[in-house]
């Protein structure tokens, strides 16, 4: 069905989008990370949920400074995204400035906070075949991740998941968004002018879209 190729860009398509999500077993914390590239720009999102504390989110929209592969460099950080084998494995990382952000919605409009230095390094693992999904496929797994922050470094490992689609964009649609004090909020916004609402849960992570503008 797939190919070792289509873990890569597909350079014949206009959008092409990868996204990963990990969480630690009891859903006290959570990480996601995303790219979507349009020919030389990208959208490319990061963000840290942990019980209690603000929410740590970071965005390039539109931006420029795209590399070989899946590296993008634009002003003032860096991401890298590596398949190491082919539906088995993938190294994530980024250096960067995120926001800390208390209310999470305040990523949906324009996300001002403390800035907050921050590494990621993430190490993603498949635990099943990946799972056919329209325009592209889904994949479970575990994370390994090292989250270096101003107030030290952060071990999150545990269940993980991923998608993968080309020649359409990434657009959540959760026909439910569960509520209440036992979820993580951790909303983007994208440069089409719609918001993302992301939440984690006990389930794992679930979004939904919603166009704001």
């Amino acid at each position: 069905m797939w190919t070792d190729a289509d873990e890569q860009a597909h350079d014949d398509v206009a959008v092409e989008a990868w996204w990963w999500w990990g969480q630690t077993a009891d859903a006290s914390a959570g990480l996601f990370v995303g790219l979507e590239v349009r020919g030389r720009r990208f959208d490319y999102w990061a963000g840290l949920v942990r019980a209690g504390m603000p929410y740590l989110y970071v965005e390039e929209l539109d931006g420029t400074g795209r590399r070989g592969g899946l590296e993008i460099k634009p002003p003032e950080m860096w991401a890298g995204h590596t398949c190491d084998v082919p539906f088995r494995q993938w190294s994530l990382g980024n250096e960067a400035h995120g926001v800390l952000l208390d209310p999470p919605q305040a990523a949906l409009a324009r996300p001002f906070g403390d800035l907050a230095p921050v590494t990621f390094d993430v190490e993603w693992y498949a635990t099943c075949d990946p799972v056919e999904i329209p325009h592209g496929y889904e994949q479970a797994g575990e994370v390994d991740a090292r989250i270096e922050l101003t107030e030290g470094v952060l071990a999150l490992e545990g269940p993980a998941r991923r998608v993968h689609v080309w020649g359409v964009p990434y657009v959540p649609r959760a026909l439910a968004m569960p509520l209440g004090h036992d979820v993580l909020a951790g909303p983007y916004r994208r440069s089409d002018g719609s918001a993302v609402e992301q939440v984690l849960t006990a389930q794992g992570w679930v979004a939904r879209t919603v166009d704001t503008r």
